[in-house]
């Protein structure tokens, strides 16, 4: 996944892109469900089509590990990433395979991220499977 992961220069923090671009390549490309502890708060409020719950790190853990048991993440591309002070929008296209049935996937996301210390703290989600954004 490409972009800058830096600290902002001199400041010795994460730039708001750089906490969602490594919560995305760590997280999702990597599967280390480790780094939860260094790019989420703890807990996180997370507003989907759901509804909005707030996830403490071990149940955002839980849910994620189960979905890693159903999909093999083996792309994301970011088509677009803007921020302004602690508030990051991004939409991507995240591509894999169902491991249940070896097809490929991808889902098209569209997200705005709220940073705080250093972590996601909240963020607002959709995303539709069987879509692709790349151009």
């Amino acid at each position: 996944m490409a972009g800058d992961t830096n600290s902002t220069e001199g400041s010795g923090e994460m730039s708001a892109e750089s906490v969602v671009r490594a919560y995305w390549q760590q997280v999702w490309l990597e599967r280390d469900l480790d780094a939860l502890e260094h790019v989420v708060t703890d807990p996180m409020v997370r507003h989907t089509a759901e509804g909005t719950l707030s996830l403490t790190r071990r149940e955002l853990r839980r849910r994620l590990a189960i979905a890693f048991k159903t999909l093999r993440v083996a792309e994301v591309n970011i088509h677009g990433m803007s921020a302004d002070g602690d508030a990051v929008w991004i939409r991507l296209t995240l591509k894999g395979v169902s491991l249940a049935t070896g097809a490929p996937i991808s889902l098209a996301w569209i997200a705005q991220y709220r940073i705080e210390g250093d972590r996601i703290a909240e963020l607002w989600a959709l995303h539709q499977p069987g879509t692709d954004w790349s151009p």
